[in-house]
C-alpha cells in the first residue's frame, strides 16, 4: 500500500507537497531548467531532514561537480550535509554497476539499503532522482519497464519521493509513452516555463483537447495514433497498407494543423486527447 499519510514539501512550485512513495517524472529543455528543478528539489529535501540521491549524467549537462557548485548556491552548508553523509551526489554508473556491467537490481538494493540506513540515523525519508534515458540506452526495452516496476514495488514500502528527469532533446517518443505508463503526473519545464500534467486524468485531457483533434482527418488521427505508438514511418506504412511518402505528407499536415513541430510534441497531444491509453 503506497504510503501516503504524510507529505513532504518537494520544493517545487508546480508541485508542491507529495505522498511518500511518490514517483513523477520531468521533462526539461537545457542544464538550466535541470537545475531549476533540482536544485531547490535536494534543498527542500536537506531542510526537511531528508536523505538526498541525486544521480548525474553528463549528456545530461551536468556533472558532479557542477551539481555541487550549483546546490552549494544555494544551500551553503552544503559540504556538512556531505560529510555528515545526508546527501549523496552519484554518477549512474556508480550508482548501476557492478563487475564491469550495469544491474538494475544492484541499483534497486542499494536504494533499498540508503533508505533504511537513512531512517535508521533518524532522517525522515529519501528524496531520489535520475534519468531514465540513461538507463534505456544500456538496457533492453523489457528489462527497463521492469526495472520502472522494481521502483514503484521499492516505493510502496518505503518512504522515498522519486523524480525522474528526461531531457526533451534526447527523449523518443516510447519514451514519453513509458513515462505516461509509470508515472503518476508529468512537469514540464521549458526555458523556464514551468507545467504540470496530469497524465492519468485521461478523461479531463480529452475534454479538454478534443476541438483541437477535431481538425484532423481520420487518417491523420490514425497515423498520430501510430506515432504516439511508438512505429516509425515504414512500419506504419506497411499496417496502413499506404505509400511512405503519403504517411510522410499526412505527418506533415497534422504537425501543421496542430502546430507542433517534433514527435515528441505529437506524443504528448495523443496522450493529453486519449488518442492512446497512459495506461496501456
Amino acid at each position: 500500500m503506497k504510503n501516503n499519510e504524510a507529505l513532504t514539501d518537494s520544493g517545487l512550485p508546480a508541485v508542491g507537497r507529495v505522498p511518500w512513495g511518490s514517483h513523477f517524472c520531468i521533462f526539461y529543455e537545457t542544464k538550466k531548467d535541470l537545475l531549476d528543478v533540482l536544485v531547490p528539489f535536494f534543498k527542500a529535501g536537506l531542510e526537511q531532514n531528508e536523505f538526498c540521491l541525486w544521480v548525474v549524467g553528463r549528456f545530461e549537462f551536468v556533472t558532479i561537480k557542477a551539481a555541487k557548485e550549483a546546490l552549494g548556491k544555494r544551500v551553503p552548508q552544503l559540504e556538512d550535509w556531505l560529510r555528515k553523509g545526508n546527501i549523496q551526489i552519484l554518477t549512474h554508473k556508480q550508482l548501476f554497476g557492478t563487475r564491469g556491467r550495469i544491474d538494475p537490481a544492484t541499483a534497486i538494493a542499494r536504494v533499498r539499503k540508503k533508505t533504511t540506513d537513512a531512517v535508521a540515523k533518524g532522517l525522515a525519508g529519501v528524496r531520489w532522482n535520475g534519468s531514465p534515458t540513461w538507463v534505456r540506452l544500456n538496457l533492453q526495452a523489457r528489462r527497463f519497464r521492469e526495472f520502472e516496476r522494481e521502483i514503484d514495488v521499492l516505493l510502496a514500502d518505503h518512504p522515498i519521493v522519486a523524480t525522474c528527469t528526461f531531457p526533451v532533446a534526447l527523449s523518443s517518443a516510447d519514451e514519453i509513452l513509458d513515462a505516461a505508463r509509470t508515472h503518476e503526473f508529468a512537469v514540464t519545464v521549458r526555458k523556464g516555463v514551468w507545467r504540470r500534467v496530469e497524465i492519468g486524468n485521461v478523461d479531463a485531457a480529452m475534454r479538454e483537447a478534443n476541438p483541437a483533434l477535431e481538425q484532423l482527418s481520420l487518417r491523420q488521427r490514425e497515423i498520430l495514433q501510430h506515432i504516439a505508438e511508438g512505429l516509425n514511418t515504414k512500419q506504419i506504412a506497411a499496417l496502413l497498407r499506404i505509400s511512405v511518402k503519403t504517411v510522410e505528407a499526412h505527418r506533415l499536415q497534422l504537425m501543421r494543423r496542430l502546430k507542433i513541430d517534433n514527435v515528441p510534441g505529437l506524443v504528448r497531444f495523443a496522450i493529453r486527447t486519449g488518442l492512446v491509453s497512459a495506461a496501456a
